[in-house]
């Protein structure tokens, strides 16, 4: 860069310099990639990354094209053709077919990912086509009918499905599949993907209330991004009842054991179609049945990092793992919410529970205007300031917890009042 020296002491640059400098920023800016509305697909931050990769990165199969070269995965690569073979063989329709679709969508494809994809068109259009293949037949194959032969393959295919930065639009999964079976209704598709989350992911044996529910949110107007969008709308009711007043600050509560001691009575909800539908009325604050499984916090993780990215004004998946890390602090805490039917444990150890809540929260993004959980909150604060309900709950607990207690207390009562009437009598006849 051309200086010459000023007559203050200072280096002046010519105009030369000034304006090649400009002209360097300004091709850059030009350069850098636009902002897509479709974008719906990230990479996960680097410090969440380093502090827990295991629970963000595949560890058997790469699906789309952020792990596309990752040498460790290739081995999957032959059953991905063997999948896609065998999913052909399902329909009359012809390969030419459906890449001449896929072409059709690979630049709205390629719109869905966070960061410039640096594959040609053809390169793209070889992972669309290939792992969308694989994630069909995956979707229609018995639950017992796989490629793998060892069971943590088994386990670890299943969750790399639901990783934020393993995933292919949805849109491309449901034209394909509609394209290879025409004769099926318009919503078959989705309903094999709720099936197949329902119950091999979320371990739930009904899904038709949820189905019914994301048939709602499409005729709402919205779309499903992806799969772990598509779990995140599992989770969430369709109408979220917000606070009735602007809410500026999380509000602690008591732990469960604190909240039991204080009058407040926990119960699972008899019914719901949503995880976060948490209710508090008259004492009873009633959470539904929470499963916490091996993958449970690679699972909430995932939802928890699209839900800070795509969903940043309406983080109720981080309000709810933040209200409940509230209600447990130990083991005790997990204890009495299992006793109540509130958590199912398949981990074994309480304290594993409570630990994994903690570390889940670490990954929540919260927009504090959105927590919807701020009036149960002030609520329960407030119903456990008041002195009558917690003497109530500790009389219940010590005198009344067992028939015979009860059985006990009423003839002490009984005895109390007869010693007092026979007292009265004796004073009244003198």
């Amino acid at each position: 860069m051309e200086r010459r020296g000023g007559v203050d002491g200072r280096e002046n640059y010519t105009s030369i310099s000034i304006d090649a400098l400009a002209t360097s920023f300004r091709n850059k800016m030009e350069e850098l990639p636009e902002i897509q509305p479709e974008c719906c697909i990230y990479r996960v931050a680097v410090r969440r990354m380093l502090s827990n990769k295991d629970v963000y990165t595949p560890h058997v199969v790469s699906i789309g094209p952020f792990h596309c070269n990752n040498k460790e995965l290739k081995g999957m690569e032959e059953y991905k053709l063997r999948y896609m073979k065998a999913f052909l063989s399902r329909t009359d329709k012809n390969l030419d077919d459906f890449i001449s679709v896929i072409m059709g969508m690979e630049k709205r494809a390629r719109n869905c990912y966070s960061e410039k994809i640096d594959l040609s068109v053809d390169e793209f259009l070889k992972i669309l086509i290939v792992d969308s293949f694989f994630i069909l037949e995956t979707m229609i194959r018995k639950p017992d009918d796989h490629a793998f032969y060892l069971p943590d393959q088994v386990f670890d295919f299943k969750t790399d499905l639901v990783l934020l930065e393993n995933q292919i639009p949805f849109f491309v999964l449901d034209n394909l599949f509609q394209l290879a079976f025409p004769e099926y209704p318009p919503m078959q598709f989705l309903e094999t993907c709720v099936n197949y989350m329902v119950g091999n992911i979320l371990l739930m044996k009904d899904s038709s209330n949820l189905l019914r529910k994301v048939k709602e949110y499409l005729n709402l107007g919205h779309e499903i991004k992806h799969f772990v969008d598509l779990l995140r709308i599992l989770h969430i009711p369709l109408a979220l009842t917000t606070s009735s007043t602007n809410v500026y600050e999380l509000i602690p509560i008591p732990n469960a054991l604190q909240l039991q001691e204080a009058g407040v009575k926990l119960l699972k909800v008899g019914s719901s179609d949503s995880l976060i539908d948490i209710k508090f009325t008259k004492g009873v604050l009633e959470i539904p049945v929470l499963i916490v499984q091996d993958y449970f916090e690679l699972l909430m993780s995932n939802i928890l990092i699209f839900e800070s990215c795509h969903y940043a004004c309406e983080t109720y998946i981080g309000n709810y793992v933040f209200f409940m890390q509230m209600l447990i602090n130990t083991d005790k805490d997990v204890d009495l919410l299992i006793h109540n039917g509130i958590i199912k444990n398949l981990l074994g150890k309480s304290l594993f529970v409570a630990d994994l809540l903690n570390k889940v929260r670490r990954e929540a993004w919260i927009w504090i205007p959105s927590y919807y959980l701020y009036d149960i909150s002030k609520s329960l604060n407030a119903y456990c300031n008041i002195s009558r309900h917690k003497w109530k709950a500790t009389f219940k607990r010590d005198y009344c917890s067992t028939p015979w207690m009860i059985a006990s207390t009423t003839a002490a009562i009984i005895l109390l009042t007869l010693t007092f009437l026979s007292t009265v009598t004796s004073f009244l006849a003198l």
